[in-house]
């Protein structure tokens, strides 16, 4: 009988918090069943959410993997088109930072997935509940498959006949496209192959290099074209202007942390 007992805790334990590899990050959503719904890519949904939802507006810079790692998972298990997902990050010294995910499905079939939360952008706090209705900050994206896309990397928002061979590879990279997908590299080639290139065109060209990397789970060409940005930036420490790059670089780094523990 205790075997029986002990067995039943351990599966209610696995069930109901075996999502959570943080102690930061806590589900508030009252009832949780796995739906599994979302299908995008772990390379779209490690991108997108952890730049917009951690890094911009500086939102929770000193996040782990293990923190974003387990919002991630918990948005694949348990979100759907009936069901939320209410998430509460503890942040020291702050109000609790508060994300809804929700789907949406538009008349014409269309899947958004949206992203509320109680920051306050203009006020830059955060408030003590989610505000739909008002300015808090909110990213959406849409769903295809295994896509995921930002509604500003869109192909018809943007005229790629307009732009340069670096912005054309980045939105190759992120539209949704399919056909795209197979015009990244030889894109990205095309700028690297050019003699005439500053060392910002160069980085910027390498770092979009390693994210075809990770997108195409290149293991091996993942970690020597880190290791070439890691001696790059070192050779040129003291060069100006490399703080945004720097900072990209970083970030890129911290997606191939989160994509090791995705698959």
């Amino acid at each position: 009988m205790l075997k029986k007992t002990l067995i039943f805790f351990t599966l209610f334990l696995i069930t109901n918090f075996g999502f959570s590899q943080s102690e930061n990050i806590k589900i508030k959503s009252d009832k949780l069943d796995e739906f599994n719904y979302i299908k995008a890519d772990d390379f779209y949904l490690t991108h997108h959410l952890y730049i917009d939802l951690f890094l911009r507006e500086n939102l929770f810079p000193e996040a782990t993997p293990e923190d974003v790692y387990a919002i991630i998972s918990a948005l694949k298990k348990y979100v759907s088109i009936e069901h939320n997902l209410d998430i509460e990050i503890d942040t020291p010294g702050k109000r609790d930072y508060l994300i809804r995910f929700a789907i949406l499905k538009k008349e014409d079939g269309t899947e958004l997935l949206i992203a509320f939360t109680n920051w306050n952008s203009k006020e830059q706090k955060f408030e003590k509940n989610i505000k739909i209705e008002n300015d808090s900050y909110t990213r959406w994206y849409f769903l295809n498959k295994d896509k995921m896309t930002y509604r500003k990397d869109m192909s018809n928002k943007n005229d790629y006949s307009k732009l340069s061979k670096s912005d054309l590879a980045n939105a190759y990279l992120f539209d949704e496209v399919y056909e795209n997908d197979y015009k990244i590299k030889s894109t990205i080639d095309e700028v690297l192959s050019k003699t005439d290139l500053n060392l910002e065109e160069k980085i910027t060209a390498n770092l979009m290099l390693l994210k075809y990397y990770i997108f195409k789970r290149e293991v091996n060409h993942i970690s020597q074209q880190t290791e070439y940005l890691n001696q790059l930036f070192i050779n040129n420490a003291s060069k100006p202007n490399l703080k945004a790059l720097e900072m990209a670089f970083k970030a890129t780094k911290f997606q191939i942390e989160l994509m090791h523990k995705t698959n």
